[in-house]
C-alpha cells in the first residue's frame, strides 16, 4: 500500500474476487452496463476508454454485448489487477493511465465514450472536478462520460425483514468510521452531479439515483460487498497507525460485529448515482 495514495483497498487474489462480485451485483441493480441514452449515440466503430478500469470487468462484459468493430481501452494507475493479455478479447487494450494527471497528447479528444466508476475510496476535496477535467479532454467533440459511483455518506445498516434481525448498527458504526477517517485524511466528499457537469459545460445531463435496497433480494449482497469494502479500508488504514484510527485488533473486532448484524438480516444500504452528459460539439467561447 503506498502511503502517498489515497486507495485504501487491497490490490490481491481477494479484492479481485469482491470486485467481480461487486460488478455482478451492482449492474443487477443499475439494470444496465451502458446508459440508454448514450447507447444509441455511438457509431459502428465506436472507441471507448474504461478510466480506474481495475480488473477491466466492466469493458469484457460491455464488449460482449457490442459490436465487433467497438474498440476498449482501460486505463489504470496499476497494473496489479489486470488480467492476462491472453485473455481478453482482441479489441480490448489495458493501459497505464492516471485520471488525477492530464492524460497524454495522443490520447486526447479520441474517444466516443468514456466510462468511469467506483473510485470515490481515492477521491478528496477538489480532486472530482479535476479528474472531470482530465477524462474530458480524452472525448471527441459530441462524446459522452458516465460516470457511476456510491454515495457511502448516506450508508447505514437497517432492520431487515426477519424478527430475529438487529438494528444494523455495528454496520452503521463501521461505515461511519471510515468516512470520518478519510474525510480526516483527504476531504473525503461527494459532489452535486448536476452542478459539476453544468460547470463543466457538459450538454444533455442525466443522472439516475438507485437505492442499493431496491430489490429485496439484493440486501444480503450489498452487505456483503459493503463489509468487505468497509472493513477492508478501515484494515489498510490501521496499518499507518495514525492517532485516531482504529487499530487492526478492532477492526477485527467491529468486522465480527458488522457479520452477526448481516446474519440476523440487518442489511447496508447506500444510494448509486449514474451521471451522465455529452461534450459539446462547439467549445463554448
Amino acid at each position: 500500500m503506498d502511503e502517498e495514495e489515497p486507495y485504501w483497498l487491497a490490490r490481491n487474489a481477494t479484492e479481485q474476487q469482491r470486485l467481480a462480485r461487486q460488478h455482478e451485483v451492482w449492474t443487477k441493480s443499475i439494470g444496465y452496463l451502458l446508459h440508454p441514452s448514450i447507447a444509441h449515440t455511438l457509431p459502428r466503430n465506436a472507441k471507448i476508454a474504461d478510466v480506474g478500469t481495475g480488473t477491466g470487468i466492466w469493458m469484457t462484459e460491455l464488449a460482449k454485448a457490442s459490436p465487433s468493430t467497438y474498440q476498449f481501452d482501460g486505463y489504470d494507475i496499476s497494473d496489479a489487477q489486470f488480467p492476462p493479455p491472453k485473455t481478453l478479447a482482441s479489441n480490448i487494450t489495458l493501459n497505464f493511465g492516471d485520471f488525477k494527471k492530464p492524460f497524454p497528447e495522443n490520447l486526447r479528444s479520441k474517444y466516443d465514450l468514456v466510462n468511469i466508476r467506483l473510485i470515490i475510496i481515492s477521491m478528496g476535496e477538489g480532486v472530482w472536478e479535476s479528474t472531470l477535467r482530465n477524462i474530458l479532454t480524452l472525448l471527441k467533440p459530441g462524446g459522452a462520460v458516465q460516470w457511476i459511483e456510491g454515495n457511502f455518506f448516506v450508508a447505514r445498516g437497517f432492520r431487515g425483514t426477519s424478527p430475529n434481525s438487529s438494528g444494523g448498527h455495528h454496520l452503521t458504526l463501521a461505515q461511519n468510521k471510515l468516512n470520518n477517517t478519510l474525510k480526516q485524511r483527504f476531504g473525503y466528499n461527494f459532489p452535486n452531479w448536476m452542478e459539476m457537469y453544468t460547470k463543466a459545460d457538459l450538454k444533455n445531463i442525466e443522472e439516475d439515483v438507485i437505492s442499493t435496497d431496491r430489490l429485496p433480494e439484493q440486501r444480503p449482497h450489498f452487505t456483503e460487498i459493503g463489509i468487505g469494502a468497509v472493513l477492508g479500508g478501515l484494515g489498510n488504514l490501521a496499518k499507518t497507525k495514525a492517532e485516531g484510527y482504529w487499530t487492526e485488533e478492532e477492526v477485527n473486532e467491529y468486522k465480527k460485529k458488522a457479520i452477526e448484524d448481516m446474519k440476523s438480516g440487518a442489511y447496508l444500504r447506500w444510494d448509486i448515482h449514474v451521471s451522465i452528459g455529452f461534450k459539446p460539439i462547439k467549445a463554448r467561447l
